[in-house]
């Protein structure tokens, strides 16, 4: 009987090739990163799944007292329907028009291209917008005020569990772990094991939200001054944006709000469905005129 491993072997090796002319990648890894990436999407639409039928999150506070259009914009491989309850939760609560941004390509594309779309959504809502942008969906946000004349419709940004500062890659951003020689050397090996294979046949966005990458060096850390208030929603349990990464720095118009409950509660996917914390945090930010 021929083993798997001599089928291996005797299989032709189909041609590396190069991806956006960095190093050549295995077709193999390529092949592996695209049901990576449908995997994700997958547990995504799963997760939205076991909370389709939550009770939407109460909302006792001061009413609604304004007209604007509300839309969140969903993260790194997200779908409409995840963000189902927060839609659900936020009309009931009085905001009188709630949308959620299809994404482009679940997130995967280029983040510029997906503030576009944003621009081309909100454009269509007429008038001035709050903005909920979740993970990668804050940085979409930003970019639109920033980049793309936002600023003079856009009311209030709401970042959850948002990279504002990049996701950290390099040792450098770990001086704990940066003492001790054997960190650096593991380091320094994996990146370049990644700089090879991985990273080449990561989607653009995440490219992008890594620390130091032109996308994030353009968007900056500060917000602009201006008409737009900002609030960031981070949490310590998060378990994929590292808490230091996801505030934004002091300005007249920036609040930070870190979550108390524990990780059941506010980790990366509870902050955009089932964490009353985030959402009450959200609404007594979005609700004011």
């Amino acid at each position: 009987m021929t083993s798997g491993r001599d089928i291996e072997r005797s299989a032709p090796r189909r041609p590396d090739r190069s991806v956006d002319g960095q190093a050549p990648v295995d077709v193999r890894l390529e092949r592996a990163m695209r049901m990576l990436r449908g995997a994700t999407v997958r547990g995504v639409k799963l997760s939205a799944r076991a909370w389709a039928n939550h009770p939407i999150h109460p909302w006792t506070g001061a009413r609604v007292t304004h007209d604007r259009a509300l839309v969140i914009v969903g993260g790194f491989a997200g779908s409409i329907d995840f963000y189902n309850l927060l839609r659900r939760s936020y009309e009931g609560a009085g905001v009188r028009r709630v949308a959620v941004m299809p994404p482009v390509d679940n997130a995967f594309a280029d983040i510029r291209e997906s503030a576009e779309r944003l621009a081309t959504m909100v454009d269509l809502l007429g008038g001035e917008v709050d903005i909920v942008g979740h993970s990668e969906g804050g940085l979409m946000a930003r970019w639109f005020v920033k980049e793309l004349g936002g600023d003079e419709v856009v009311r209030h940004v709401v970042t959850l569990a948002t990279p504002n500062r990049g996701l950290p890659v390099r040792i450098e951003d770990y001086p704990w772990l940066e003492r001790y020689s054997t960190a650096r050397r593991v380091h320094k090996l994996v990146d370049t094991v990644a700089n090879r294979t991985v990273m080449p046949m990561a989607s653009v966005a995440l490219r992008q939200m890594l620390r130091g990458s032109e996308f994030m060096e353009t968007l900056g850390t500060d917000v602009p001054s201006g008409r737009t208030e900002y609030l960031a929603v981070r949490s310590k349990w998060d378990g994929v944006v590292p808490f230091g990464s996801s505030d934004l720095p002091p300005a007249p118009n920036v609040a930070n709000v870190s979550l108390r409950a524990g990780p059941r509660l506010s980790n990366h996917a509870a902050i955009a469905s089932t964490s009353s914390e985030a959402f009450e945090a959200c609404m007594t930010f979005v609700r004011r005129p």
